[in-house]
């Protein structure tokens, strides 16, 4: 990692956390200070002109429009109005907590012209048996297609109102009371509901932020500026765009088209159009009125046109791989460091004995009473001397393994060493049976502890015992 650009400048592969508990933070909340110093220096130094207008005027422009004070960092961070897991809300608590730290203001973007792409969570359900462990999607509201959050309406608003209470009879035996039906709100808006539930409880548990949907960011005179600005420029903008993306798939050995995001076609501009509910794909004649940015875009815009610090989850940390590419070539300039964070929590469900460790464990036993038999001789067998001499024959020819260079030594050895094993497999064939017997109770009891440990079950699932302090953690990280 270099130094003075943080994650920005490191491509190494990122990993959410295996144990309920793990946090990766890259770079580390130490180091975040510093970084936050030279974005602002970086950026508010720059002679880059967007719209015939200075960068350090256009952000200063921005930072009005959108309610943040005029000194101190502006502080960033986003996602899209869903139901997420916890490990996607640390991000909300780690940004005000840096905000108290440099005395900056934190503000969380809603991603709500983003589309809504499931309307059920997955809600673990078990009895005594780990046989009986599986996952039920449970309907909040029924199917409406791909709405995005800001024009998305409650369809079905019986199956909405009840949908604790559907969660509750499988919760019964969980040992604990989820938040759910603490935090249930009822409405017309799914993004705005959902977005009131987060805020209710981040109030209540001290961490407090301004909040900006994105859809309201596009109404900014600064936000419209830049997207005219790359309307304008479209051709070399959308090449720098495209070239951004196929270095990202070449570097990271990605054939998808679509990911991290399809190239544009020609004439085609970066953005959505919304209108009437649904998204078209924008051009060089679209209206900026109507505009609403993609993934790319929005973090552009944000990291360079708004904020001073930008903290991702995996997801949006790698892909803005691809905008340190867009700034470099479009801009001309370094881009601005952001910190990579994520964390897991899994719920507090009972499990069972049988782990991945053992299952391991378990196979690697059998393969080797197969190939291996000397090694697992008992104590009858140890006082049969046939046995053990053919069990140390086993060992010293094993060690005494020809050159590969001596190819008919090889074989020789190879089919003597063939001959010694089979001659002791049956000393320890009732022993089989025995492992495969605990291997299949470890299978089942790992493959039903994988649902029980699930990272990405919604914070609405969660006691406020548990979910809690774990959350106000980072606001002193």
């Amino acid at each position: 990692m270099s130094p003075p650009h943080g994650r920005g400048s490191d491509s190494r592969p990122l990993h959410a956390p295996a144990a309920s508990g793990g946090i990766l933070a890259v770079p580390g909340f130490d180091a975040l200070p510093a970084l936050v110093e030279a974005n602002r220096r970086r950026l508010n130094s720059s002679d880059v002109r967007i719209g015939g207008i200075p960068l350090r005027e256009l952000r200063q422009r921005a930072r009005s429009e959108v309610g943040a004070p005029s000194d101190g960092p502006l502080l960033l961070a986003g996602h899209q109005p869903e139901l997420s897991h916890p490990g996607v809300w640390v991000k909300n608590f780690a940004l005000n907590g840096l905000a108290r730290k440099l005395r900056g203001t934190p503000l969380n973007l809603i991603v709500d012209n983003d589309t809504v792409k499931s309307t059920f969570l997955r809600v673990p359900a078990f009895a005594n048996d780990p046989a009986s462990v599986h996952l039920e999607q449970i309907r909040f509201d029924a199917i409406a297609g791909e709405v995005p959050y800001e024009g998305r309406e409650v369809v079905d608003s019986d199956l909405f109102r009840s949908f604790p209470e559907r969660v509750g009879a499988i919760a019964g035996n969980w040992g604990f009371e989820p938040l759910l039906p603490q935090v249930w709100r009822q409405g017309q808006n799914i993004g705005e509901l959902f977005s009131a539930m987060r805020q209710e409880c981040e109030r209540a548990w001290g961490c407090e932020s301004l909040e900006l949907p994105v859809s309201r960011l596009t109404r900014t005179e600064a936000f419209r500026i830049f997207a005219g600005h790359i309307l304008a420029d479209l051709p070399r903008f959308g090449a720098s765009y495209n070239a951004a993306i196929r270095d990202y798939r070449r570097r990271n050995r990605v054939r998808s088209a679509n990911h991290p995001a399809p190239e544009l076609a020609p004439g085609e501009a970066p953005f959505w159009i919304q209108g009437n509910g649904r998204r078209e794909r924008a051009t060089a004649d679209s209206d900026v009125c109507q505009l609403r940015p993609r993934a790319l875009t929005l973090t552009l815009f944000a990291r360079l046109c708004l904020g001073d610090f930008f903290i991702h989850g995996i997801g949006g940390g790698k892909y803005d791989e691809v905008t340190d590419a867009i700034i470099r070539d479009y801009f001309g300039i370094e881009p601005p460091a952001y910190q990579v964070l994520t964390a897991t929590l899994h719920l507090p469900l009972p499990a069972f004995p049988g782990t991945a460790d053992d299952v391991r464990r378990l196979r690697g036993i059998i393969r080797d009473l197969h190939w291996n038999p000397q090694r697992h001789l008992n104590g009858a067998d140890r006082s049969d001397a046939r046995a053990l001499r053919q069990a140390a024959d086993r060992i010293d020819l094993a060690a005494d393994e020809p050159p590969r260079s001596d190819r008919r030594g090889r074989r020789e050895w190879f089919h003597r060493l063939r001959e010694l094993t089979a001659a002791l497999r049956p000393l320890v064939q009732s022993d089989v049976p025995v492992a495969e017997a605990a291997l299949e109770r470890a299978e089942a009891d790992a493959r039903a502890n994988a649902i029980l440990q699930r990272r990405d079950y919604s914070w609405v699932l969660f006691p406020e015992t548990v979910l809690r302090p774990f959350l106000q953690k980072f606001l002193t990280a």
